[in-house]
Protein backbone atom coordinates (compact mmCIF):
# COMPACT_ATOMS: atom_id res chain seq x y z
CA UNK A 1 0.00 0.00 0.00
CA UNK A 2 1.07 3.55 -0.83
CA UNK A 3 0.91 6.62 1.57
CA UNK A 4 0.36 9.69 -0.03
CA UNK A 5 0.91 12.85 1.87
CA UNK A 6 -1.78 15.97 0.88
CA UNK A 7 -1.33 19.31 2.24
CA UNK A 8 -4.14 21.18 1.92
CA UNK A 9 -6.51 18.89 2.17
CA UNK A 10 -9.42 21.03 3.05
CA UNK A 11 -9.42 22.78 0.11
CA UNK A 12 -11.23 21.84 -2.90
CA UNK A 13 -8.69 19.78 -4.36
CA UNK A 14 -7.32 18.31 -1.48
CA UNK A 15 -10.76 16.98 -0.79
CA UNK A 16 -11.64 15.55 -4.40
CA UNK A 17 -7.70 14.46 -4.25
CA UNK A 18 -8.06 12.47 -0.93
CA UNK A 19 -11.55 10.48 -2.28
CA UNK A 20 -9.31 9.39 -5.69
CA UNK A 21 -6.34 8.30 -3.43
CA UNK A 22 -8.37 6.44 -1.14
CA UNK A 23 -10.12 4.63 -3.92
CA UNK A 24 -7.06 3.76 -5.09
CA UNK A 25 -6.35 1.92 -1.73
CA UNK A 26 -3.46 4.56 -0.91
CA UNK A 27 -2.94 5.31 2.92
CA UNK A 28 -3.85 8.75 3.23
CA UNK A 29 -2.77 11.49 5.39
CA UNK A 30 -3.76 15.19 5.11
CA UNK A 31 -2.27 18.29 6.15
CA UNK A 32 -4.38 21.33 6.96
CA UNK A 33 -2.32 24.15 7.41
CA UNK A 34 -1.52 23.55 11.48
CA UNK A 35 -2.80 20.04 11.55
CA UNK A 36 -2.20 16.71 10.64
CA UNK A 37 -5.82 14.60 9.90
CA UNK A 38 -6.28 11.32 9.10
CA UNK A 39 -8.30 9.93 6.66
CA UNK A 40 -10.98 9.60 9.08
CA UNK A 41 -11.03 13.68 8.62
CA UNK A 42 -10.37 13.53 12.65
CA UNK A 43 -8.07 16.04 14.11
CA UNK A 44 -4.69 14.21 15.23
CA UNK A 45 -2.42 16.62 16.29
CA UNK A 46 -0.90 19.87 15.48
CA UNK A 47 1.58 20.31 13.31
CA UNK A 48 2.43 23.75 11.19
CA UNK A 49 3.75 23.53 7.50
CA UNK A 50 5.50 26.52 8.57
CA UNK A 51 7.92 25.02 11.08
CA UNK A 52 10.95 23.55 9.20
CA UNK A 53 11.38 21.03 12.16
CA UNK A 54 8.21 19.94 12.36
CA UNK A 55 7.95 18.85 8.92
CA UNK A 56 11.69 17.73 8.78
CA UNK A 57 10.34 15.13 11.61
CA UNK A 58 7.04 14.32 10.01
CA UNK A 59 8.91 13.37 6.91
CA UNK A 60 11.74 11.09 8.60
CA UNK A 61 9.34 9.56 10.52
CA UNK A 62 6.56 9.05 7.91
CA UNK A 63 8.92 8.65 4.23
CA UNK A 64 5.90 9.08 2.37
CA UNK A 65 5.64 7.76 -1.47
CA UNK A 66 4.08 10.92 -3.16
CA UNK A 67 3.20 14.23 -1.64
CA UNK A 68 0.91 16.69 -3.00
CA UNK A 69 1.34 20.42 -1.93
CA UNK A 70 -1.95 21.73 -3.04
CA UNK A 71 -1.90 24.59 -0.32
CA UNK A 72 -1.99 28.17 -1.52
CA UNK A 73 -2.65 31.17 0.00
CA UNK A 74 -4.26 34.02 -2.64
CA UNK A 75 -7.55 36.02 -3.09
CA UNK A 76 -10.36 36.32 -5.96
CA UNK A 77 -10.63 39.53 -7.69
CA UNK A 78 -13.50 40.90 -6.19
CA UNK A 79 -11.60 40.17 -3.03
CA UNK A 80 -10.16 43.71 -1.17
CA UNK A 81 -6.86 43.86 -0.33
CA UNK A 82 -6.54 45.86 3.46
CA UNK A 83 -3.27 44.97 3.66
CA UNK A 84 -0.94 44.28 1.41
CA UNK A 85 2.30 43.47 3.39
CA UNK A 86 0.25 40.73 4.64
CA UNK A 87 -1.13 39.27 1.15
CA UNK A 88 2.76 39.08 0.14
CA UNK A 89 4.06 37.86 3.31
CA UNK A 90 1.27 35.07 3.63
CA UNK A 91 1.55 34.55 0.15
CA UNK A 92 5.54 33.54 0.68
CA UNK A 93 4.35 31.86 3.76
CA UNK A 94 2.54 29.30 1.91
CA UNK A 95 3.12 28.95 -1.53
CA UNK A 96 7.01 29.25 -1.05
CA UNK A 97 8.88 29.21 2.46
CA UNK A 98 6.51 26.09 3.51
CA UNK A 99 7.19 23.98 0.29
CA UNK A 100 10.45 24.42 0.68
CA UNK A 101 10.44 22.86 4.35
CA UNK A 102 9.02 19.74 2.45
CA UNK A 103 11.67 19.93 -0.68
CA UNK A 104 14.24 20.42 2.22
CA UNK A 105 12.91 17.48 4.43
CA UNK A 106 12.72 14.96 1.42
CA UNK A 107 16.20 15.52 0.26
CA UNK A 108 17.48 15.21 3.54
CA UNK A 109 15.56 11.86 5.14
CA UNK A 110 13.43 10.81 1.85
CA UNK A 111 14.97 10.76 -1.40
CA UNK A 112 12.05 7.87 -2.56
CA UNK A 113 9.04 10.79 -1.81
CA UNK A 114 7.84 11.94 -4.49
CA UNK A 115 6.29 15.86 -4.52
CA UNK A 116 4.28 17.44 -6.94
CA UNK A 117 3.35 21.37 -6.85
CA UNK A 118 0.10 23.27 -7.84
CA UNK A 119 1.40 26.12 -10.09
CA UNK A 120 -0.99 28.87 -11.60
CA UNK A 121 -1.57 29.81 -15.21
CA UNK A 122 -0.74 33.13 -14.04
CA UNK A 123 2.20 32.93 -13.83
CA UNK A 124 2.05 33.86 -17.55
CA UNK A 125 0.66 37.00 -16.58
CA UNK A 126 -0.31 38.81 -19.95
CA UNK A 127 0.79 36.34 -22.84
CA UNK A 128 1.34 36.58 -25.85
CA UNK A 129 -0.21 34.18 -27.41
CA UNK A 130 -3.60 33.12 -27.41
CA UNK A 131 -3.06 29.74 -26.09
CA UNK A 132 -0.13 28.73 -23.77
CA UNK A 133 2.40 25.69 -23.19
CA UNK A 134 5.25 24.69 -20.92
CA UNK A 135 7.61 26.83 -22.72
CA UNK A 136 5.60 30.28 -22.89
CA UNK A 137 7.40 33.06 -21.65
CA UNK A 138 6.60 33.40 -17.83
CA UNK A 139 5.67 37.00 -16.60
CA UNK A 140 4.07 37.00 -13.53
CA UNK A 141 2.37 40.09 -12.29
CA UNK A 142 0.44 39.54 -8.68
CA UNK A 143 2.05 38.63 -6.00
CA UNK A 144 0.03 35.35 -6.07
CA UNK A 145 1.80 34.67 -9.14
CA UNK A 146 5.09 35.47 -8.39
CA UNK A 147 5.11 33.32 -5.08
CA UNK A 148 3.59 30.22 -8.32
CA UNK A 149 6.59 31.03 -10.36
CA UNK A 150 9.02 30.55 -7.30
CA UNK A 151 7.41 27.47 -6.17
CA UNK A 152 7.64 26.57 -9.95
CA UNK A 153 11.25 27.31 -9.57
CA UNK A 154 12.20 25.85 -7.04
CA UNK A 155 10.82 22.29 -8.12
CA UNK A 156 13.08 22.02 -10.81
CA UNK A 157 16.22 23.41 -8.69
CA UNK A 158 15.92 20.40 -5.92
CA UNK A 159 14.77 18.51 -9.74
CA UNK A 160 17.81 19.92 -11.31
CA UNK A 161 20.65 19.79 -8.27
CA UNK A 162 19.68 17.27 -5.66
CA UNK A 163 17.53 14.74 -7.83
CA UNK A 164 14.38 15.17 -5.93
CA UNK A 165 11.50 13.98 -8.20
CA UNK A 166 9.72 17.51 -7.94
CA UNK A 167 6.68 17.38 -10.69
CA UNK A 168 5.16 20.23 -11.07
CA UNK A 169 1.09 21.20 -12.35
CA UNK A 170 0.39 24.49 -14.49
CA UNK A 171 -3.19 24.66 -13.34
CA UNK A 172 -5.93 26.67 -15.18
CA UNK A 173 -9.27 27.33 -13.87
CA UNK A 174 -10.76 24.54 -12.46
CA UNK A 175 -14.68 24.66 -10.56
CA UNK A 176 -16.88 22.22 -8.43
CA UNK A 177 -19.12 22.42 -6.16
CA UNK A 178 -16.68 22.44 -3.20
CA UNK A 179 -15.57 25.84 -4.42
CA UNK A 180 -15.64 28.77 -2.24
CA UNK A 181 -17.96 31.05 -2.31
CA UNK A 182 -16.02 34.22 -2.71
CA UNK A 183 -14.95 32.31 -6.06
CA UNK A 184 -17.22 33.59 -9.04
CA UNK A 185 -18.24 30.23 -10.25
CA UNK A 186 -19.40 29.02 -6.52
CA UNK A 187 -20.90 32.68 -6.50
CA UNK A 188 -23.05 32.79 -9.52
CA UNK A 189 -23.97 28.98 -8.92
CA UNK A 190 -25.64 29.77 -5.13
CA UNK A 191 -27.03 33.15 -5.76
CA UNK A 192 -28.78 31.45 -9.27
CA UNK A 193 -30.16 28.68 -6.93
CA UNK A 194 -31.20 31.45 -4.03
CA UNK A 195 -33.02 33.37 -7.03
CA UNK A 196 -34.77 30.03 -8.08
CA UNK A 197 -35.74 29.52 -4.29
CA UNK A 198 -36.99 33.35 -3.82
CA UNK A 199 -34.31 33.87 -1.60
CA UNK A 200 -32.68 36.51 -3.81
CA UNK A 201 -33.98 39.19 -6.58
CA UNK A 202 -30.41 39.18 -8.37
CA UNK A 203 -26.96 38.33 -9.28
CA UNK A 204 -24.16 41.45 -9.28
CA UNK A 205 -21.21 40.53 -11.50
CA UNK A 206 -17.94 42.57 -12.12
CA UNK A 207 -17.21 41.38 -15.68
CA UNK A 208 -19.28 39.18 -17.98
CA UNK A 209 -17.22 38.95 -21.12
CA UNK A 210 -13.84 37.22 -19.38
CA UNK A 211 -12.36 34.17 -21.27
CA UNK A 212 -12.26 31.28 -19.08
CA UNK A 213 -10.35 28.04 -19.65
CA UNK A 214 -12.81 26.09 -17.11
CA UNK A 215 -12.76 22.45 -16.09
CA UNK A 216 -13.40 20.29 -13.95
CA UNK A 217 -11.31 19.40 -10.33
CA UNK A 218 -11.83 16.31 -10.43
CA UNK A 219 -10.71 15.75 -13.47
CA UNK A 220 -7.44 17.85 -12.54
CA UNK A 221 -6.61 15.46 -9.29
CA UNK A 222 -6.38 12.39 -11.95
CA UNK A 223 -3.79 14.34 -13.45
CA UNK A 224 -2.36 14.90 -10.63
CA UNK A 225 -1.55 11.44 -9.54
CA UNK A 226 -0.63 10.48 -12.64
CA UNK A 227 1.95 13.02 -13.52
CA UNK A 228 3.37 11.55 -10.06
CA UNK A 229 3.39 8.17 -11.44
CA UNK A 230 5.25 9.63 -14.60
CA UNK A 231 8.38 7.78 -15.30
CA UNK A 232 10.22 11.52 -14.95
CA UNK A 233 9.65 14.84 -13.06
CA UNK A 234 8.65 17.82 -15.25
CA UNK A 235 6.68 20.22 -15.52
CA UNK A 236 2.76 19.86 -16.98
CA UNK A 237 -0.08 22.43 -17.78
CA UNK A 238 -3.49 20.71 -16.72
CA UNK A 239 -6.42 22.80 -18.88
CA UNK A 240 -8.96 22.09 -21.43
CA UNK A 241 -7.63 24.01 -24.26
CA UNK A 242 -11.07 26.00 -24.53
CA UNK A 243 -12.11 29.56 -23.84
CA UNK A 244 -15.58 30.69 -22.69
CA UNK A 245 -16.85 33.60 -21.82
CA UNK A 246 -18.41 34.24 -18.19
CA UNK A 247 -22.04 34.77 -19.80
CA UNK A 248 -22.39 31.47 -21.21
CA UNK A 249 -21.35 29.50 -17.37
CA UNK A 250 -24.16 32.41 -16.33
CA UNK A 251 -26.70 31.16 -18.88
CA UNK A 252 -26.08 27.37 -18.65
CA UNK A 253 -26.64 27.81 -14.42
CA UNK A 254 -30.25 30.06 -15.14
CA UNK A 255 -31.15 28.12 -18.16
CA UNK A 256 -30.71 24.88 -15.78
CA UNK A 257 -32.82 26.20 -13.29
CA UNK A 258 -35.71 27.38 -15.87
CA UNK A 259 -34.51 31.22 -15.27
CA UNK A 260 -34.08 33.98 -18.01
CA UNK A 261 -30.29 35.28 -16.52
CA UNK A 262 -31.04 38.61 -18.32
CA UNK A 263 -33.84 39.55 -16.06
CA UNK A 264 -31.33 39.01 -13.46
CA UNK A 265 -27.84 39.46 -13.70
CA UNK A 266 -25.91 42.80 -13.64
CA UNK A 267 -22.49 44.24 -14.24
CA UNK A 268 -20.91 46.00 -11.65
CA UNK A 269 -16.85 46.65 -12.70
CA UNK A 270 -15.93 48.06 -9.63
CA UNK A 271 -16.60 44.77 -7.84
CA UNK A 272 -13.38 44.15 -9.67
CA UNK A 273 -10.40 45.15 -7.40
CA UNK A 274 -7.62 43.79 -9.72
CA UNK A 275 -7.34 43.60 -13.26
CA UNK A 276 -7.92 40.38 -15.21
CA UNK A 277 -4.92 40.76 -17.99
CA UNK A 278 -4.81 38.22 -20.95
CA UNK A 279 -6.47 35.48 -21.81
CA UNK A 280 -5.71 31.96 -20.22
CA UNK A 281 -6.13 29.29 -22.52
CA UNK A 282 -3.41 25.80 -21.69
CA UNK A 283 -2.11 23.20 -24.43
CA UNK A 284 -2.56 20.24 -22.64
CA UNK A 285 -0.57 18.29 -25.21
CA UNK A 286 2.09 17.29 -23.54
CA UNK A 287 0.47 15.72 -20.90
CA UNK A 288 -1.88 14.05 -23.38
CA UNK A 289 0.68 12.60 -25.55
CA UNK A 290 3.51 11.23 -21.96
CA UNK A 291 0.32 10.08 -20.15
CA UNK A 292 -2.94 10.07 -21.80
CA UNK A 293 -4.98 12.49 -20.17
CA UNK A 294 -7.51 14.69 -21.18
CA UNK A 295 -10.46 16.42 -19.45
CA UNK A 296 -14.13 14.91 -19.34
CA UNK A 297 -16.68 16.96 -18.64
CA UNK A 298 -17.82 20.34 -20.78
CA UNK A 299 -18.86 23.60 -19.20
CA UNK A 300 -22.63 22.84 -19.83
CA UNK A 301 -22.10 19.74 -17.62
CA UNK A 302 -19.57 21.28 -15.16
CA UNK A 303 -22.67 23.87 -14.80
CA UNK A 304 -25.31 21.42 -14.22
CA UNK A 305 -23.38 19.64 -11.55
CA UNK A 306 -22.27 22.55 -9.71
CA UNK A 307 -26.48 23.14 -9.73
CA UNK A 308 -27.58 20.20 -8.58
CA UNK A 309 -25.20 19.77 -5.30
CA UNK A 310 -26.20 23.40 -4.59
CA UNK A 311 -29.74 22.06 -4.77
CA UNK A 312 -28.85 18.96 -2.67
CA UNK A 313 -26.98 21.45 0.16
CA UNK A 314 -30.22 23.47 0.08
CA UNK A 315 -31.98 20.40 0.93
Amino acid sequence: MKTAVIVGVNGQDGQFLLNYLENKNYSVIGFDINYVISTKNEWEEILSITSFNEVEQFIKTVKPDELYYLAAYHHSSEDVIANEIELVNKSYEINVFSYVNFLEAIRLYSKKTRIFYAASCHIFGDPDNPKQNEYTENKPQSIYSITKYSGLKLSEYYRNNFSVFASVGILYNHESHLRSEKFVSRKIVKTAVEIKNNKKDELIIGKMDMEIDWGYAGDFVIAFVQILNYHTPENFIIATGRTHKLEYFIKYVFDYLDLDWRKYVKQDATLLTRTINGIYCGDYNKLLEAIGWKPSMDLESLAHLMVDKELQNKG
